[in-house]
């Protein structure tokens, strides 16, 4: 039977079966809810249903505030000073809980097999090698919350075992016109745009430019040795390098709003980035026997340029039912990521002979994304039902072409290959929330994932297919201690499934010295999360302490070997287990009239167990301070720092690093703001990572910049409506006269 024969009827008996046990459990557990005398009034507000543990608590967050929901936290990004100046990386180190590093690498609580959506959906854009291009690329300006997901629900995907970052999209829904311009400018980079939305009647419309261009210089070392099985040296390389990097990024996005009557709402929305990334560099590298007798030596000259660009669209159909809470709605994400890449390594070697050599390697990339989901909401007296289903196709081709000597005396054939990969990923899911009583509110819920993936590597003609289907239950709780505190619980099943690249067979070149090759083996890692909070809301001071604890089974982690003369093969594996467990504190308040302080952090154990290196143990702390100090009026200052602790990569670690901003803001007119801000003050943004297992050894380190100064100017436009323009919105939004609109529509 073919993989999409195989596909369908997996998909719609899963599929089908859901939606007929949500129909039926919805049409039997609530027969009076349709009494059109009861639901329709718009005079009458609904019955307040005893949910009071599950209201959102606004927790103020330097520059931001925070909305806990039952199974998420809401972290509002358009009170920070720099955020128009800023990109995305800076946004979400502002985050409790997430961190991204110098190279875009973004963990939520040290955890990297984190997913990262764009306005609650995965974009193409933010999928393997792309993400971290994007993420230091974006724009923070246009971000207006992230949404953080420890232990996401049954309604969201099940990939990303460290949890879900859903970065939720500026739109401005005021009546009449809004919009803001902001330029900034430092040492070697400048960045700026124009944001804006227009809303009359039943239409509301946005949109934006903008544009950075930002460059650097940074510095990288390495020590690599090779051990033979008893542990004794065989050979060591040192690298010492230096150079500069810079990237453009340009984006324009508009989106449009239609209320097609009371009742129903189109949506759309285009996005286009175009990004391109440099670097040239130059390094020293020497290599030495067992006995430390110099056997190699040379120079090198590299260069590099990775263009790319993104498109979306997005369509979206809302509708809002009779009963208070009812809600339909169908979404079409569709999305496509392009890049290439040139790498060109120039050695002038000195040592065993004078002669110089040139190896190039030249690839492309494109992922095409589309992502269909319908969900639907209905009360069912004070219950909540939710089902949906959701249709992910992904489809990726990747070519890479080696030329010169190669990889230290690996043919080009070798290291030249074409893989390609379709994947289908159906899923269908219900979750049922109720409360008991004035104090406990549960949420349940439960997904099938079914994956149907086709590989093929033209090089040998290697086909390859894999389709399984899996349930991740999820379960949320919380208890209402008094007026000002409740205890929260939440477990979630989750997996992390192998990158498709990570299956490709073939050896694929990355340096002289280095190349990697994915693992057609490899299986999905599952994990058992849960997760136990007390929070405390007063109108001065909020904190929440949380407590986890993660179990992982079949957990992917890199292995290295050497594979001939001083070349380093790098590939993934699986089998091995981990656990991992912890404790989060965040405290907010305001503890002047004039400051706002935000600290938090969280203490954490792993043992991570795999089949090459054993068992190995870590203590972690991480930490972040947040601060706003108001010194007049028109003056503010915003500070912060992180500190990432150290973090287990299967075959070694990484070093704890950390990082700050500060800005001060200055309010010259009612609509314009000049801000100065000084990026990494301490100049502590530097990554050292190690690996130790039988037969490799090798400590690397990278550090950017030193501090960087900006000078930005912010400017909105826009004003007050007029009283008809306000009725428009009310209308809208579901106002007075048009009966309840959930969900913002």
């Amino acid at each position: 039977m073919s993989s999409s024969k195989r596909l369908a009827g997996t998909s719609l008996s899963v599929l089908a079966s859901f939606l007929l046990v949500s129909a039926a459990a919805a049409q039997t557990a609530a027969p009076t809810a349709e009494k059109p005398a009861e639901q329709k009034a718009p005079e009458k507000a609904p019955e307040k249903a005893p949910e009071k543990a599950d209201e959102p608590t606004t927790i103020t967050v330097t520059g931001a505030k925070a909305q806990n929901r039952i199974d998420r936290q809401v972290y509002d990004n358009t009170k920070n000073a720099d955020a128009a100046i800023g990109t995305a990386a800076d946004t979400l180190n502002k985050v409790p809980g997430v961190t991204v590093d110098a190279n875009g690498n973004v963990a939520l609580r040290g955890n990297t097999n984190v997913q990262v959506y764009i306005d609650g959906k995965p974009s193409a854009m933010m999928q393997g090698d792309n993400r971290a291009g994007a993420i230091q690329a974006m724009s923070g300006g246009d971000i207006s919350s992230v949404e953080v997901m420890n232990n996401p629900g049954a309604q969201f995907s099940s990939e990303g075992t460290g949890g879900i970052i859903n970065l939720v999209m500026r739109k401005n829904r005021r009546p009449g016109g809004f919009g803001s311009a902001n330029v900034a400018v430092g040492d070697g980079r400048y960045n700026g745009g124009v944001n804006g939305s227009y809303t009359a009647g039943k239409i509301s419309v946005n949109g934006g430019i903008n544009y950075r261009d930002e460059s650097g210089f940074g510095r990288n070392t390495r020590r690599l040795i090779n051990r033979d099985t008893n542990g004794n040296v065989i050979s060591r390389t040192d690298s010492n390098g230096s150079g500069t990097g810079g990237f453009t990024n340009f984006n324009v996005n508009a989106g449009i709003d239609y209320n097609l009557d009371d009742t129903n709402t189109l949506s759309a929305q285009v996005t286009y980035n175009k990004r391109e990334f440099t670097t040239e560099g130059t390094g020293v590298t020497a290599s030495y026997n067992a006995l430390g007798a110099a056997t190699r030596a040379f120079t090198n000259e590299t260069r590099s340029k990775n263009p790319g660009a993104d498109q979306s669209l997005a369509l979206t159909w809302s509708h809002t039912g009779n009963l208070p809470g009812e809600t339909l709605k169908a979404d079409l994400r569709i999305s496509r990521s392009t890049g290439s890449s040139e790498y060109v390594n120039i050695n002038n070697f000195t040592l065993p002979t004078v002669s110089t050599t040139t190896d190039t390697k030249v690839s492309s990339r494109a992922l095409s994304s589309a992502v269909f989901s319908v969900d639907y909401n209905r009360p069912v007296g004070t219950d909540q039902l939710t089902t949906g289903i959701q249709i992910t196709r992904d489809d990726n081709t990747v070519n890479n072409e080696s030329t010169g000597i190669g990889a230290d005396g690996l043919g080009n054939t070798l290291l030249s290959n074409s893989f390609q990969y379709k994947q289908t990923l159906s899923a269908a899911y219900a979750t049922y929330q109720k409360p008991f009583g004035e104090k406990w509110v549960v949420l349940g819920g439960v997904r099938v994932e079914n994956l149907d993936l086709d590989t093929f590597l033209a090089n040998t003609g290697t086909q390859t297919s894999v389709n399984y289907t899996k349930v991740s239950p999820s379960f949320f709780a919380t208890y209402l201690l008094s007026d000002t505190a409740k205890l929260r619980f939440s477990y979630a099943r989750r997996l992390q499934r192998p990158n498709p690249q990570a299956l490709n067979a073939a050896i694929t070149y990355v340096d002289a010295q280095n190349v990697s090759q994915g693992n057609p083996d490899l299986k999905p890692q599952e994990t058992d999360s849960f997760e136990l909070g007390y929070e405390v809301t007063k109108p001065k001071i909020n904190y929440q302490i949380r407590g986890y604890y993660r179990e992982n089974n079949d957990v992917i982690t890199q292995t290295s070997r050497f594979i001939t003369g001083n070349v380093l093969l790098t590939t993934q594996e699986n089998g091995g287990s981990s656990t991992a467990g912890g404790v989060e504190v965040n405290v907010n308040g305001q503890v002047t009239p004039k400051l706002n302080l935000s600290l938090g952090g969280d203490v954490s154990h792993t043992e991570l167990t795999t089949p090459a290196n054993g068992t190995q143990e870590a203590d972690s702390v991480n930490g972040r301070m947040n601060f706003t100090y108001t010194l007049t009026p028109k003056d503010t200052l915003q500070a912060f720092f992180f500190a990432r602790g150290k973090t287990l990569t299967g075959q070694g670690y990484t070093e704890p690093f950390g990082m700050g901003n500060i800005t001060y803001a200055r309010k010259l007119t009612p609509k314009a703001t000049l801000t100065v801000t000084v990026r990494d003050p301490l100049n502590t943004g530097k990554s050292v990572s190690y690996t130790d297992t039988k037969t490799v050894y090798s400590e690397s380190s990278r550090s950017q910049q030193a501090s960087v100064f900006y000078v930005g100017l912010r400017y909105t436009f826009g004003g007050p409506t007029p009283a008809n323009a306000q009725q428009n919105q009310w209308r809208m939004m579901g106002g007075p006269g048009m009966g309840p609109r959930p969900g913002g529509m």
